[in-house]
């Protein structure tokens, strides 16, 4: 029998190490550190459930609107552009079949800034479209038509409302005729051979020019660029001093020569390639008094500043003074003679 416990020596540690061993505490700790963690790990995966099942429906019901908003929003904008395509269609009918868009004949047909070209050679390229409404007519393509006639440099081509069409043209300007062996062909700046026109067209004077022919036209025109600048020297400040140029050959392009009036039927003039106009003021300066000296002069040449050779024709004779009464100056068969003159500057 267990003594009382006013008179029992044992302790409360021993007590408490009776009743609870030591392996029996470390179990029960290792058991409640465990159960512990497990309700920590535990209580956020039960929370992300109890979420997720509180917002999934919302979340659908949102992407279920969403893509009914869409449908609704394709379906209008196909629905415009049914409509809009039946209106364009609808205009585009009306537009070509319509019997007060229909070019009636070639009179409804305007050409308009010809001189060498004939209204009827325009008209003629819209044959294919008499009949038809003027919105059918492919513009672009009758305007290259146009520009492939001789005299036509360029073409604007244009719908009159409601049932007429504008031919706008501009023609090309011939500068000179160039010989080619026998033949002589009426040309412009940019090479190009021009048929002599129809209906009485009034051309200007040209010089005919040696030495530009060639077999196309971008040849020619580069043979053609020292004869243009000459004649651009000469009629400068409006002087027109190309009207007393009759023939210029440039076969040799460092000495554009030219066949001026005077004289006997004309005098060849050697110009160089440089100064042309003081090279042109010299010479008619000192004309009239060079063929008082040498009624047979044949050709000057300009080239050499302070002087001037004189050539006269070939079987005539030099006159080195004018005739005084019965008496003349020694004479030379065909001779050149050097002169001085005012220099060129």
């Amino acid at each position: 029998m267990r003594k009382p416990l006013e008179d029992d020596d044992t302790t409360d540690a021993q007590l408490a190490e009776e009743l609870h061993p030591p392996e029996r505490r470390q179990n029960r700790a290792g058991r409640a550190q465990q159960n512990f963690a497990d309700d920590v790990s535990a209580a956020p995966e039960s929370d992300a459930k109890f979420l997720r099942t509180q917002n999934r429906t919302p979340v659908r019901r949102r992407v279920a609107r969403d893509r009914a908003r869409r449908v609704l929003l394709l379906v209008a904008v196909l629905a415009a552009l049914a409509a809009v395509g039946a209106g364009l269609w609808q205009a585009h009918a009306f537009l070509l079949h319509d019997p007060r868009f229909l070019v009636q004949d070639a009179s409804a047909i305007a050409v308009q800034g010809n001189a060498a070209v004939a209204a009827t050679d325009v008209q003629r390229i819209f044959r294919a479209d008499v009949g038809r409404s003027i919105f059918s007519v492919p513009l672009a393509a009758r305007k290259a038509q146009i520009e492939q006639l001789p005299w036509v440099q360029s073409a604007t081509v244009m719908r009159l409302w409601p049932n007429h069409l504008r031919v706008s043209l501009v023609e090309r300007t011939p500068v000179a005729y160039v010989r080619d062996g026998g033949s002589v062909h009426l040309m412009d700046a940019e090479g190009v051979v021009l048929p002599m026109p129809d209906g009485g067209l009034q051309l200007g004077s040209y010089p005919i020019v040696n030495g530009a022919w060639a077999s196309d036209a971008a040849a020619r025109a580069r043979k053609l660029r020292p004869y243009l600048q000459f004649l651009a020297a000469l009629d400068a400040q409006g002087n027109h001093l190309s009207q007393q140029i009759s023939e210029v050959d440039i076969r040799d392009p460092e000495d554009v020569r030219a066949l001026v009036s005077g004289g006997e039927g004309g005098i060849l003039v050697h110009f160089g390639n440089e100064k042309f106009l003081p090279r042109y003021q010299a010479f008619a300066a000192h004309l009239a008094e060079w063929l008082r000296m040498y009624p047979h002069l044949a050709s000057v040449d300009m080239r050499y500043g302070r002087q001037v050779v004189l050539d006269m024709a070939p079987g005539t004779q030099l006159q080195t003074e004018p005739q005084t009464g019965s008496q003349t100056a020694p004479q030379t068969q065909g001779a050149a003679q050097t002169l001085p003159h005012t220099e060129v500057q």
